[in-house]
């Protein structure tokens, strides 16, 4: 009978053993419950505050993250979802939808708009897509905090304006944000795969910012058929310098000014043509400019660690184009601090607080699960596990008591 008992709280054991790892893989401190679809998080490793917009799911693939790895933080080579996905009424708007702008014409460039071209038609009822400009809401409490710095992260999906010459635009508030449509018109993303992009929110938004909502509208603008997608967005508020944990190096014409797309970040190359930058992981693109050349553009994945892109940036003689006035959003020359060839990366000034610091002993955060409460410091899985334990002895001794009283009575 001890024996029976002790091999069922073995095999219980291991069951908890899997929901706890099961629960960590789908989860984490900087991101929460990646199945939940709207997540406000406080203090973690990246920022202040950190709002998310949509679950982390690949666009409604159930098998993307547990069966497949994908992990958009991570940004290596990420799983290839299928399309077009069946909708969920859950999906906070913007997200998981396939969308070709309010422009189109009813052309097809590729499978996402081919797809989209069935849901006008009416023969596909089943499926996700979202009509008009993509719209994304973010709505948070920020009235305790200074607005110092901010970056908004999109996980894009299937934007191809290098492949079929669309063009994007994006709004935040209203009010136009060329340095995001950059990233999205400069990068070069084939699908169904999502990728994350990250663009540094110049001062100038900061009112926007602090407010508590954000409203992210993105558009193409040609009406060609160049369908796309959101996964999630994220927005880090206060973010700490430590999110640029990525590094990348490339080969321009020497002498060229070379910047850091979404962001106004830049850095001269040296006599040899070479320059560097500290980076977000995730699709990261550069343009690089010089007096009596055309200006040129490179994109490509830059890892957490090492890197999986070499930037070739070549310019050919000719008359280019003024780049991006950010004086016009509130950035000032040198208020966004050099990350590309510097040591520690720094665009837009520090995003760290001592009194907020994730290393403070008493954060709320779960060490284990990264998003259950802990009562009394404690996992509920540890909590779990200690009752569970707690129950077999009860009963390993109640079964012995009675064994010991039936030999007794023998």
């Amino acid at each position: 009978m001890i024996k029976r008992i002790t091999s069922i709280a073995i095999v219980c054991l291991l069951l908890l053993s899997c929901m706890t790892i099961f629960a960590a893989a789908q989860s984490d401190s900087a991101n929460g419950d990646w199945s939940q679809k709207s997540v406000i998080l406080k203090n973690t490793s990246e920022a202040e505050l950190v709002v998310r917009v949509g679950d982390i799911d690949a666009c409604n693939d159930e098998s993307a993250v547990s069966d497949n790895g994908y992990d958009p933080f991570t940004a290596k080579s990420q799983y290839a979802h299928g399309y077009p996905w069946l909708k969920d009424e859950t999906d906070p708007a913007g997200t998981d939808r396939i969308f070709v702008g309010s422009k189109w014409k009813g052309e097809s460039t590729d499978g996402y708009s081919s797809n989209y071209s069935e849901f006008k038609s009416g023969n596909d009822t089943e499926n996700a897509y979202g009509e008009g400009a993509l719209t994304l809401i973010m709505e948070y409490d920020a009235s305790e905090i200074t607005v110092n710095n901010a970056i908004l992260q999109l996980c894009i999906d299937d934007f191809q304006a290098v492949s079929w010459e669309s063009n994007f635009t994006v709004t935040l508030n209203g009010k136009d944000a060329p340095f995001i449509a950059e990233l999205l018109n400069h990068t070069d993303q084939t699908g169904p795969t999502a990728y994350i992009v990250s663009a540094i929110i110049p001062s100038g938004f900061f009112r926007e910012i602090a407010g508590g909502k954000l409203v992210i509208v993105i558009d193409e603008t040609t009406g060609i058929g160049d369908g796309y997608a959101i996964d999630f967005a994220k927005l880090l508020i206060n973010y700490d310098d430590k999110v640029f944990t990525g590094k990348f190096t490339g080969t321009t014409e020497p002498g060229a000014t070379v910047r850091l797309l979404g962001t106004s970040t830049t850095v001269t190359a040296s006599s040899t043509g070479g320059f560097s930058f500290n980076a977000i992981p995730g699709i990261n693109a550069v343009r690089a400019s010089k007096n009596g050349f055309v200006e040129n553009y490179d994109s490509g994945i830059v890892l957490s660690s090492g890197t999986e892109w070499e930037a070739v940036v070549p310019l050919t003689e000719g008359k280019g184009t003024p780049d991006i006035d950010f004086s016009k959003f509130g950035v000032a020359s040198g208020e966004e601090n050099n990350s590309g060839n510097s040591s520690t990366p720094n665009p837009g000034g520090s995003g760290t607080d001592p009194q907020n610091d994730v290393s403070d002993p008493e954060k709320k955060e779960c060490w284990l699960c990264h998003f259950c409460p802990q009562p009394l410091g404690l996992c509920i899985f540890i909590w779990l596990l200690i009752i569970l334990v707690v129950v077999i002895i009860i009963v390993i001794i109640i079964v012995a008591s009675k064994k010991k009283k039936k030999n007794e009575k023998k």
